[in-house]
């Protein structure tokens, strides 16, 4: 008898084990991303519940964040044909009427730079989701002409006392005033010198020193 109960208890519990057994695989396999095969392209799909926040606000739409391809306003720069900035030359009232584009270029400083937004298109052999053509915002109003500092640092060091410096940077009045007058006796010279090292003096159409050689 008691060999009996003995064997109904084990019985039991090995029962018991197999339900929380089976319950646990398939709680598993239900939080499991599950593949999908469409054509040539697999898919991972996920379960609604263990989607992340982002794929929940965006439900109503079929892009899954976790497929192959991103949203075409997420990829880098070096993906897409942009415009440049518009420049408005310190017209606020045509930038208020557009709403974005830069009154000023340059600046040395993150705080000095203005951002606006510009127009950008996916080059045509990339692959992303959602609409091709877009505006990106928080573009810096920063451009690139012929002016190098190292270059006209020499120029200044070197042909300060004949304007050559200024000439460079496109400062014609000043640059003759400095020719006619030597370099202000060696003054201005000087000067110049210092205010190019403490980035003081600047190109006249308001560029940036270009970095690239």
């Amino acid at each position: 008898m008691r060999n009996k109960m003995f064997e109904y208890v084990i019985l039991i519990l090995l029962l018991s084990i197999c339900q929380a057994a089976y319950a646990i695989q398939a709680r598993s396999d239900k939080e499991q991303p599950q593949t999908v095969v469409s054509g040539t392209a697999v898919q991972s799909v996920v379960p609604l519940q263990a989607a992340a926040p982002q794929a929940q606000a965006s439900a109503h739409s079929d892009f899954n964040p976790l497929g192959p391809l991103v949203m075409c306003s997420f990829l880098p720069r070096d993906f897409l044909d942009c415009k440049e900035p518009i420049d408005y030359r310190n017209n606020k009232t045509a930038k208020a009427e557009k709403g974005y584009g830069c009154l000023r270029f340059g600046g040395s400083t993150y705080e000095e730079v203005e951002h606006t937004k510009v127009q950008c298109t996916v080059f045509p052999d990339i692959e992303c989701y959602g609409p091709r053509t877009f505006d990106r915002d928080g573009v810096p109003c920063v451009r690139y002409t012929d002016h190098y500092f190292v270059t006209t640092l020499i120029y200044s060091m070197l042909l300060g006392f004949l304007g050559m410096d200024r000439f460079c940077l496109g400062q014609t009045g000043t640059a003759v005033g400095k020719l006619l007058t030597m370099g202000g006796v060696g003054v201005w010279w000087i000067i110049d010198v210092i205010l190019l090292i403490t980035n003081n003096l600047l190109p006249e159409d308001g560029s940036n020193w270009n970095p690239y050689v």
